[in-house]
């Protein structure tokens, strides 16, 4: 009996003990979750973790580039995709340092933002390295010049990227420079071409390694294939566009369009002429598209500048003119007709003194 009522105070006041604690545990707000550990408080919901912000790709507005031979000077025009008439530059490069001399026509390479001048009267062609930077009295980073070079008048250059090579219209010589984006100093040629006429006007398709000369005094073009592969020395042109059909008259600029088309200014008469597929053109063959006659408003079109997309722009230096012209639907363009638009006014410092006669394009900034 003893240990029957021994155990049943005992349970009873285990009772009372767990009823007062659980009273407790309520009139102080601390109900035991079920979703508590014997660890800690309650499990944390993550905060979620935000996925970086993408810095924003800016437009590309299009960078024009222009060599004054006249007054020693490169000019940048910052809107090339809507500039028209009397603007002021974003940039011009001259003064001592940049050792400008009567440049002449003028190529980049976009991908690397490099620019490289023909630098007429000093024989030497000029790299300037972050050109879309550049402003005032800036040298240039490589100087290729010197008597190992063998130039005599670097007139035009273009640049197979791919092979990392220059080729230099030099008077009756086209001068092929290696390592193209480092090459400086007193530098030799790797090869020198000679084409037997001097040479206005190269172009160097790099894509499909074809090599493109202008002959002034012959009205003609001569095309090289396998252009990286030709030895120095005398040349034979795989195909010569040639003929009264060409219309080609004292050609000056060449280039291709998107449409593999070979567009070619001609400086008198004035005008441009584009023949179609280029890669196998040959002989006395008319031009497909004609952009000639008193609504040009052409003087003397020297280098020109062709953006490959879309329908096509063209961009035409034309320094007795003092302006640059512009076509923005070269893939139907013909005929007697008006540039779009053209950067011309003494805003834009192009005059015939300054003799704008290099032009080129940067389309991806």
């Amino acid at each position: 009996m003893v240990r029957v009522l021994g155990f049943k105070r005992s349970f009873v006041w285990g009772w009372l003990c767990a009823s007062s604690l659980l009273l407790l545990l309520v009139v102080t707000g601390c109900v035991i979750s079920p979703r508590r550990t014997l660890g800690g408080g309650p499990t944390p919901t993550p905060t979620p973790t935000g996925s970086p912000t993408p810095t924003p790709t800016a437009t590309p507005q299009g960078k024009l580039y222009v060599s004054n031979s006249g007054n020693n000077s490169i000019v940048r025009f910052d809107s090339a995709f809507i500039d028209s008439g009397n603007i002021i530059p974003a940039a011009t490069i001259s003064g001592a340092n940049t050792t400008l001399t009567a440049p002449a026509y003028i190529t980049l390479d976009a991908a690397n933002d490099r620019l490289y001048v023909a630098n007429n009267a000093d024989l030497s062609i000029l790299i300037f390295d972050n050109i879309s930077t550049k402003n005032g009295n800036v040298a240039p980073e490589r100087t290729i010049s010197g008597g190992a070079t063998t130039l005599v008048s670097p007139s035009d250059l273009t640049l197979d990227r791919g092979r990392n090579l220059l080729y230099v219209a030099d008077d009756i010589d086209i001068q092929v420079f290696s390592s193209a984006s480092t090459a400086t100093g007193n530098i030799a040629p790797a090869r020198t071409l000679s084409p037997g006429f001097a040479v206005a006007a190269v172009f160097i398709d790099g894509t499909n390694d074809r090599l493109y000369a202008a002959n002034s005094a012959s009205n003609s073009i001569t095309i090289y294939d396998n252009a990286s592969t030709l030895a120095s020395g005398p040349v034979t042109a795989s195909r010569t566009i040639q003929g009264a059909a060409t219309h080609l008259a004292t050609p000056s600029g060449i280039q291709l369009d998107g449409s593999g088309r070979l567009v070619v200014s001609n400086a008198a008469p004035p005008s441009i002429t584009i023949y179609n597929n280029a890669a196998v053109a040959n002989g006395n063959i008319a031009p497909a598209g004609e952009i000639t006659g008193s609504n040009t408003g052409f003087s003397v079109p020297n280098q020109i500048a062709v953006d490959t997309t879309g329908t096509g722009t063209l961009y035409i230096a034309d320094p007795n003119a003092a302006r640059i012209a512009v076509y923005t639907s070269l893939t139907t363009a013909t005929g007697n007709i008006a540039p779009n638009r053209a950067i011309v006014g003494p805003g834009t410092t192009l005059s015939v003194a300054s003799s704008p006669v290099g032009v080129a394009i940067d389309t991806t900034r």
